[in-house]
């Protein structure tokens, strides 16, 4: 088990590692080129068409507050079932580092989005939607599973991929803001899979009766 979780660690070094990598070149602008010919391609001369009408459903359907609010929903009703506050406390802590970690790190890079809007928290780089959807839906699968089997994690990828490719063809992000975004949401849900984090989560009531029992 110790191999697994080491090369887990791995990825996840790797990836908090092309973050900021990537967030150096998105500071000094190497990539403005490409992302401007890759936001052609994904939707010419900005124009609004069927695609981005079916496709902005998945942004406002899967977007930081409907994510959000599931992962709620999981952390309230894993407490109900296994009588218990831990879960709510997990997702809520995690959820909370979630949202933290992202507004500061657009506050930071200041990126403006592809059409030049920048705020104080709400730089493009990286995309919100990419980490907060990433980590709330890794947040689910842990919240109900403490080892969730590798096709769930599958759809979790098909689901962020499709949000990506929604964010795209609606000129919402740069290409580089969605694979920041993606990059920055693995390190999260690694260290949220912890069994240092997870351990209290998964017990019950009943078996944390039983354990001081024993104990006696």
């Amino acid at each position: 088990m110790s191999s697994k979780l080491s090369a887990v660690h791995r990825w996840a070094l790797i990836c908090l590692a092309g973050f900021l990598a990537l967030a150096v070149f998105v500071t000094v602008e190497p990539t403005d080129s490409f992302d401007r010919m890759l936001r052609e391609v994904f939707r010419p001369d900005d124009v609004w068409g069927p695609w981005q009408w079916v496709f902005g459903n998945v942004v406002d359907g899967a977007g930081p507050p409907v994510a959000l609010a599931a992962l709620a929903v999981a952390g309230v009703v894993a407490s109900v079932r296994r009588k218990s506050w831990w879960p709510v406390f997990y997702v809520g802590r995690l959820a909370v580092v979630t949202v933290v970690i992202t507004q500061v790190t657009k506050a930071l890079f200041g990126r403006p989005d592809p059409h030049n809007d920048v705020g104080m928290f709400n730089g493009s780089y990286p995309s919100g939607h990419m980490v907060i959807l990433l980590s709330c839906l890794g947040g689910i699968l842990l919240v109900w599973r403490q080892r969730p089997p590798l096709w769930s994690w599958w759809l979790v990828l098909v689901a962020e991929l499709t949000m990506g490719f929604s964010l795209l063809l609606l000129s919402m992000h740069w290409f580089t803001d969605v694979i920041g975004g993606g990059l920055l949401a693995v390190p999260i849900i690694v260290v949220a899979a912890s069994p240092r984090f997870l351990r209290p989560v998964h017990r019950t009531s009943s078996t944390a009766v039983d354990s001081v029992g024993s104990h006696s």
